[in-house]
């Protein structure tokens, strides 16, 4: 595989991550395929390395591609995932607008509530209180931004199983795949206290299930999570 020069006006790394879909959607690049290194894709595209590592760790955060380690870089082989899903491609090309992706994601997340307040048990209540209070203790200020991130998002996943909606949960693992990368930059050990506030207050709102939720507390979190993304 080898590919072309690239003459663009947009964000560079967008591109190659638009290049490396439009040769999955027709055909030249296929499951198992290996890419080129990282210095040959800055060679033959005409680019920084920079760009070329950012779209590689966007491609690989989403599981597009595999790296194996003395091997190289390849297109994923497991059909199975969803992650050459068109819809996918279309997010990730929109995904640096970090104010849009974030709104799009709350008003997400009130759907999801508004879907598990529908199907509410108590048991459904308990198995994402479970993960919260998992949280408390797991999280510590020695791990890594990348640990922390994947704790965090252990709470969200299992809202997403509570809604007992396939359609819904395959969207909501879309969008926690592209938000993942944002949340491993901006993950500190200082966020931990934040992260629990958040998740608390979460749960508070799935558990009164005939309390509405306001167009305010919307905003706050909206403003929060974009905050705090922006700020790092």
């Amino acid at each position: 595989m080898r590919f072309e020069k690239l003459t663009v006006s947009h964000k560079i790394s967008t591109e190659i991550v638009s290049m490396i879909k439009n040769k999955l959607l027709d055909g030249t690049l296929k499951n198992g395929d290996k890419l080129p290194t990282e210095a040959e894709m800055v060679e033959q595209l005409g680019v920084s390395r920079t760009p070329v590592r950012e779209a590689i760790k966007v491609l690989e955060s989403i599981g597009v591609i595999q790296i194996k380690r003395g091997e190289g870089m390849f297109i994923t082989n497991n059909p199975s995932h969803f992650s050459l899903n068109p819809l996918i491609f279309s997010l990730i090309l929109h995904s640096n607008n970090t104010q849009k992706l974030v709104e799009f994601r709350q008003h997400f997340e009130i759907l999801l509530i508004n879907l598990v307040r529908t199907k509410w048990s108590e048991e459904k209540i308990k198995k994402i209180e479970d993960v919260y209070n998992s949280q408390v203790s797991r999280l510590k200020p020695d791990l890594s931004p990348e640990e922390l991130a994947d704790i965090d998002l252990e709470f969200h996943y299992a809202v997403l199983d509570a809604t007992e909606n396939a359609f819904v949960f395959e969207i909501g693992k879309t969008i926690y795949e592209l938000y993942k990368p944002k949340m491993i930059s901006a993950k500190q050990s200082s966020n931990i206290e934040q992260t629990l506030d958040r998740h608390k207050a979460y749960l508070d709102l799935l558990s009164q299930k005939n309390v509405a939720i306001s167009e305010k507390q919307i905003d706050e979190m909206i403003s929060y999570n974009q905050e705090w993304l922006e700020e790092k």
